[in-house]
């Protein structure tokens, strides 16, 4: 389906990394043991950062991730995003299926929507799986990614309604959706090309009119795009030059810019609420760091 990414299990220590313009986030293996980042945020209000490792989330008070709290047990996860609120949505797989949930941080959480609930509508009869979902700036919608009858694509629930809307019917899948700040659009990756040299690609999404634009175009792999807070900017994974580096570029596809160049595999970025900071993955020779360099 091309949704799975590489699985990279390294034995991870709590370290702290300084030089010029970098600076630890998190000391991602709170839990200890063999470990592997799949997903990283920084919430709406630049409080708290969160991160899942190895099948569980964890939050923690930013801008060092003191204090990380483990916020799930039990039901794997890969995937969690803030909601616009002290609150994220996460994706749990277990043996009655895959479910979507809202936890605030205080534990709390509530079912948004099961893949049960979804095979009960006639758009999603047939979903086997849902995966990746991004919340609305305004918190009322969630955008996920849904595999059914063989097909790969975006689809968007209404929260208070329950109401779902198909958004792409394309040759090859999608993934890793991201609101911009106004809600109206969607980036997120596709696998289109029929070529010999298949790759995943970003494409923004106008989520009422249906229209979507291609931004890159290459022989690699680009993948995470995230909005920066002012809607000018995406920030996303790209294997260009061998290992992926964090790259930035306009909202248009202008400007693309390196933001990391190194020998290391640097992943999942996502903006600090200011726009003055990306926060990233980079595995390290001894594991995973959670880094956050300026833009300016």
């Amino acid at each position: 389906m091309g949704l799975s990414r590489p699985t990279i299990s390294p034995r991870m220590e709590i370290m702290r990394w300084v030089c010029v313009g970098l600076l630890l986030l998190i000391p991602v293996g709170a839990g200890g043991g063999l470990l592997g980042l799949t997903a990283l945020d920084w919430s709406r209000d630049g409080r708290h950062v969160l991160f899942v490792d190895e099948g569980e989330v964890w939050v923690g008070l930013a801008p060092e991730g003191r204090a990380a709290r483990r916020m799930t047990t039990g039901a794997a996860t890969d995937w969690a995003r803030f909601g616009p609120g002290e609150w994220f949505v996460h994706v749990t797989f277990t043996e009655q299926g895959y479910a979507v949930w809202r936890t605030d941080l205080a534990g709390e959480r509530r079912l948004l929507f099961s893949q049960k609930d979804l095979q009960q509508s006639e758009i999603l009869a047939q979903v086997e799986l849902i995966a990746r979902p991004a919340v609305s700036p305004d918190g009322t919608r969630v955008a996920f990614v849904a595999y059914a009858d063989g097909q790969c694509d975006l689809y968007l629930v209404e929260l208070e309604t329950g109401s779902i809307r198909r958004l792409t019917r394309t040759p090859g899948p999608e993934d890793t959706p991201d609101f911009c700040p106004d809600g109206r659009f969607l980036a997120f990756v596709g696998l289109w090309d029929a070529g010999p040299a298949l790759s995943w690609n970003l494409y923004v999404l106008d989520v009422e009119g249906g229209g979507i634009e291609q931004l890159t175009e290459d022989p690699f792999f680009d993948w995470g795009p995230r909005f920066s807070p002012d809607g000018e900017w995406i920030a996303f994974e790209s294997t260009a030059r061998g290992p992926s580096d964090i790259h930035v570029m306009r909202r248009d596809g202008r400007e693309r810019t390196a933001f990391t160049f190194d020998e290391w595999r640097d992943a999942f970025p996502c903006w600090s609420p200011t726009g003055d900071e990306i926060a990233y993955g980079s595995l390290r020779a001894r594991g995973w760091l959670v880094l956050s360099n300026n833009t300016s």
